[in-house]
């Protein structure tokens, strides 16, 4: 069994900021965090480096079906954030990135989640069930709503969103993802599942879910029958129609990258 990948970038020619690496019997997603310059300023490396090289290193560790899948992203973020450690402040920030994977491991499957990409589960009957973590937003939106009342306005401008993002990363009462602090790989939302309850399972950036969590471009059941058919272009496909059919949104961005890597059973 070899998982099948499908990567689309937020615009053409542009380079995603998702990463894949899939191998026998697994599969990693990582969705590197696009955010500006001032919230990496201690890191001169690109977000999609970042992506890339957690995703390679997360991927070699999970090789040892024996190692835990959150340890095993522990020692992959320890890992990247030595590669890059004595270049860099990471102190004064650095990319960061949300990450979902699977592997088989003997007659079961695992996964595993940080922050606010998806594991969709597909059940020999074909009933879905998503796995993710989307703590982020609630503690970024309290946050930025402190932040505001603080400065006396209203709403809370995008420059505030992004400072109550850097505040919430890695906290206690925020948000956990992969950034310079191996520990958060602790906080992910991990589980197996026996390979006879499924029919097939998905690893998705927030980009790849977003057509059913913000824009109704499709439902769960939807996607679920796509992806347990291999049909991953058409989820991608319907959700930029549905991004295009939206316009503007505030504090939403108008495409983002798609990444799914699917394996059916």
């Amino acid at each position: 069994m070899h998982p099948s990948l499908f990567s689309l970038p937020a615009e053409p020619g542009r380079e995603s900021e998702d990463a894949c690496a899939i191998g026998d019997g697994l599969a990693v997603v990582v969705d590197g965090a696009g955010l500006p310059k001032s919230s990496r300023r201690g890191c001169g490396h690109a977000v999609a480096w970042y992506a890339r090289m957690l995703a390679e290193a997360f991927r070699v560790r999970l090789e040892a079906r024996t190692t835990m899948m959150t340890d095993a992203l522990a020692a992959a973020i320890a890992e990247v954030t030595a590669a890059h450690s004595d270049t860099c402040d990471l102190g004064q920030g650095s990319p960061s990135a949300t990450v979902a994977a699977w592997r088989v491991v003997g007659d079961h499957v695992e996964h595993l989640v940080l922050c606010d990409a998806s594991i969709v589960l597909i059940g020999a009957d074909g009933t879905p069930r998503e796995i993710t973590d989307d703590r982020i937003d609630a503690a970024v939106e309290r946050r930025a709503a402190q932040l505001a009342a603080d400065a006396g306005i209203g709403e809370a401008p995008a420059e505030m969103r992004f400072a109550a993002l850097d505040q919430m990363r890695n906290v206690e009462g925020g948000f956990w993802c992969a950034h310079t602090d191996a520990d958060a790989a602790q906080r992910a939302l991990a589980g197996r599942t026996p390979i006879a309850q499924l029919r097939a399972i998905v690893a998705a950036s927030d980009g790849g879910t977003r057509g059913f969590q913000k824009f109704g471009a499709h439902s769960l059941d939807d996607v679920a029958a796509l992806a347990a058919d291999g049909r991953l272009a058409e989820i991608a496909a319907q959700i930029r129609a549905a991004e295009d059919a939206a316009g503007p949104l505030p504090f939403t961005k108008p495409h983002d990258d798609i990444a799914l890597v699917t394996a059916t059973f």
